[in-house]
């Protein structure tokens, strides 16, 4: 179990490190009701991907079974794909990096997040987790890993929380600060993580996509064993 947990950490590294959810938890634990605010958020990003990861791994394993070649070649196909996918988008993110000195554009779903009713949060979380551009083909990717490793239905399902919780670690971790520290002693330091997010977007977006490019298309290239 543990190699193939292995194999998916740099996809949950890339989910939880993704600007925009980071931005977006962000603005709901400087709401006027961060913890609640913060939870619904919570609960909507964890549940999809939970659903998301768990049913591609699940539909996968059903697949393999009886088939473990082909499924191998299938699944490495996914990753070189993916990982073709994320190459093309560093570049075009790079290309369209803001000039020196200019102020980059703030994402639409930013400005909405503090008219957010508790309902409207869960669908945020839910929202940033998947209707990502990076996100979506990152579940497909570890899904697909885990699916294909053969596993036990209770190493499935252990493997599939493990990915769920690395994923999460940058939304859940700011809420658990807020709950230890106060929602006043920790809008100081919410602010500064807000602002130089805003002011990384693209650099951050792009690094992370030419480094899991690499990762994926490396891991696809076993397909030519």
């Amino acid at each position: 179990m543990w190699p193939v947990v292995g194999a998916v950490l740099p996809q949950a590294m890339a989910i939880a490190l993704s600007p925009v959810p980071m931005i977006c938890i962000v603005l709901v634990l400087l709401s006027d009701q961060p913890v609640r605010a913060g939870l619904c958020f919570a609960v909507g990003w964890v549940t999809a991907l939970a659903i998301a990861v768990g049913l591609i791994a699940w539909l996968t394993d059903t697949v393999a079974e009886g088939h473990e070649e082909s499924a191998r070649d299938g699944i490495d196909v996914v990753q070189l794909a993916i990982g073709v996918l994320f190459g093309v988008l560093a570049v075009r993110y790079w290309r369209k990096r803001p000039e020196p000195g200019t102020k980059p554009p703030r994402p639409a779903i930013v400005d909405r997040m503090a008219t957010l009713s508790a309902p409207g949060l869960v669908l945020a979380g839910a929202a940033a987790a998947l209707a990502n551009v990076k996100n979506l083909p990152l579940v497909l990717s570890a899904g697909s890993l885990l699916g294909g490793a053969g596993l036990s239905s209770v190493e499935l399902i252990a493997s599939v929380a493990i990915f769920v919780v690395a994923a999460s670690l940058t939304v859940l971790g700011p809420l658990l600060a807020v709950v230890l520290v106060g929602p006043d002693r920790s809008a100081r330091s919410l602010r500064s993580v807000e602002a130089w997010l805003l002011a990384n977007l693209n650099t951050i977006t792009v690094v992370l996509l030419a480094v899991l490019s690499t990762v994926l298309i490396g891991k696809g290239l076993d397909l030519f064993r």
